[in-house]
């Protein structure tokens, strides 16, 4: 009989809004059925969404095939208000589940109250990125008093965590002790696609997309700037749920002062997003902090090159030919890079293709080993 494994998150499949975090989830979830009987407990709407998702009954039992495979997992889609600990105490003795583990850090209905009623079952936390630098600068003063609160409560006491790499370990270190119960395995992304399509770029042309949340975080406000200022010869599409209305509000003031060179499609559903991406010249995601950043991979796994920042996993792109770093707080250097992407003629840029495609392809085989998992998910 396999283990039985509960994963716990406010949102999953068919939600995506939330982005790399639901990815994450449903990538592990769909790579570990053949290991694992895998229950999910989430919420019954997307992010941002009142309206409950799809296809879905709330507050039961609900069979799901995940995309890509043929096996069914079971997701009780809860309802607003209706995650209290003794309805979480309720179905962890219904699933009697073997490993408990909880994606996320600042939620009281899918961290806080999970924790609490787990009893002596193993616990597993993936932060996915929240304790970084970064992340915690947004609503900054109201994470501080939650992780205080939290410490002071103990709720994490007999947690273990999951990091994504070394520089979350740290991260996790730093908020929870040196001694924390850390094991490190790196996400499990989708498969990149075959073959890479031919970039048809054209010297002096440059079609950019954005495709990610829009928040400040990802500061997609700079990139609307810059490419407004570098005139129609560089375009950028626009894609992505908007996490944050005030923020798009700026965004969408400067896009109509921009000269027509920049539109937004709204979302795009994950299926569709390397072939989104195909249609493109460059991904440029200025972010100001990623823990891994599934559209970066998902650009390079599309065989596409990305205009990024030094906060993510993915440096040293010039060198390898797959992208650019850039410093985001050197506007003109931002600039100039845009220039010479732009000013690149086919033959040059599709070395960077092939060589993005390359990239994602050494990281998707690296990071297919499930039995870092099983270790990690293995009773104490």
């Amino acid at each position: 009989m396999k283990p039985k494994l509960l994963l716990i998150y406010d949102y999953f499949y068919p939600a995506y809004k939330a982005g790399g975090p639901v990815q994450s989830l449903v990538n592990m979830a769909r790579s570990l059925q053949n290991f694992y009987d895998i229950s999910v407990i989430t919420g019954a709407s997307d992010l941002n969404d009142s309206a409950m998702l799809k296809g879905i009954t709330p507050d039961a039992w609900n069979k799901v095939k995940l995309p890509g495979s043929e096996q069914s997992v079971a997701v009780w889609y809860a309802s607003p208000g209706k995650l209290q600990k003794s309805k979480l105490r309720e179905l962890f003795a219904a699933i009697k589940p073997s490993i408990i583990y909880i994606n996320g850090m600042f939620s009281l209905d899918f961290v806080v109250r999970p924790l609490q009623a787990a009893g002596h079952t193993k616990t597993v936390v993936c932060p996915r990125g929240m304790l970084q630098q970064g992340a915690l600068q947004g609503k900054r003063l109201k994470k501080q008093v939650y992780l205080a609160a939290v410490k002071l409560a103990g709720v994490f006491r007999n947690t273990s965590w999951h990091a994504t790499n070394q520089e979350e370990k740290g991260d996790i270190q730093k908020q929870f002790g040196a001694n924390a119960r850390i094991s490190v395995a790196e996400n499990i992304p989708k498969p990149p696609l075959q073959y890479v399509k031919t970039s048809n770029k054209s010297a002096g042309k440059l079609r950019l997309i954005y495709l990610s949340l829009i928040s400040e975080k990802k500061n997609l406000l700079q990139a609307i700037e810059l490419v407004a200022a570098s005139g129609k010869k560089v375009t950028l599409d626009i894609y992505g749920p908007v996490k944050d209305k005030a923020y798009w509000d700026a965004c969408e003031q400067k896009i109509n002062s921009a000269p027509g060179n920049i539109r937004y499609h709204g979302d795009v559903i994950p299926e569709l997003v390397q072939s989104k991406f195909e249609e493109h010249d460059a991904l440029i995601l200025l972010t100001k902090g990623e823990n891994f950043g599934h559209a970066l991979y998902e650009c390079f796994s599309a065989g596409r090159p990305v205009i990024t920042s030094f906060y993510t996993p993915w440096n040293d792109l010039e060198k390898k030919q797959a992208g650019w770093n850039v410093d985001i707080n050197e506007s003109a250097q931002i600039r100039k890079t845009l220039e010479h992407v732009r000013d690149m003629n086919s033959e040059d840029f599709n070395a960077y293709c092939n060589n993005a495609h390359a990239l994602a392809s050494s990281y998707f085989q690296r990071s297919g080993d499930v039995n870092v998992y099983r270790s990690m998910f293995r009773a104490d």
